[in-house]
């Protein structure tokens, strides 16, 4: 015998599918229920929004395609930054956890590193190390950051650069 499923019920679903996406490729959920409501495609006018968390821990989008980030980036939120940009899921959860422990999840965190560097944004990447041939503001981009952390790292399977490993299990 089927089961049957009432309107409600196919929303709920369908909300939950827009949310979930919208999670993964960094967009509003909000904003591509929008668009679909309004016979638009769910992408347009994302730009390169950034996902953070807000103050209350609660998941809010700041920048209007600037990519700016204005508060702080949950683990789940790193650990899909990581896979969003190429980086291997079956890392992801040491990833997120070193850079919470690097830069407390906050993209434009900035701090001196013995070599005379400065260790940058979400990874805390050296501008004499892993994040060499970048400026500070380029490394501030979590996207950047992800992505020159994915190759730093052997895509999660060296750590050997970054003193916060040893809390992670690495």
């Amino acid at each position: 015998m089927a089961a049957k499923m009432d309107g409600f019920g196919i929303a709920s679903v369908a909300a939950g599918v827009v949310f979930a996406w919208g999670g993964i490729k960094g967009y509003s959920p909000l904003k591509a229920v929008e668009n679909i409501i309004t016979g638009k495609n769910p992408n347009e006018n994302q730009g390169s929004t950034s996902l953070v968390s807000g103050a209350n821990g609660s998941s809010t989008t700041s920048g209007s395609g600037s990519g700016q980030v204005l508060a702080t980036y949950s683990n789940a939120q790193l650990q899909s930054l990581w896979i969003a940009n190429g980086g291997s899921s079956a890392k992801a959860a040491t990833a997120a956890c070193i850079a919470v422990h690097e830069s407390s999840g906050i993209a434009d965190e900035t701090s001196p590193n013995p070599d005379g560097g400065t260790n940058v944004g979400l990874w805390q990447l050296d501008t004499k190390g892993k994040g060499a041939g970048h400026t500070v503001e380029q490394l501030k981009d979590p996207n950047t950051n992800a992505k020159l952390a994915i190759v730093g790292s052997a895509n999660g399977t060296d750590w050997s650069a970054w003193a916060t490993a040893p809390l992670c299990g690495v």
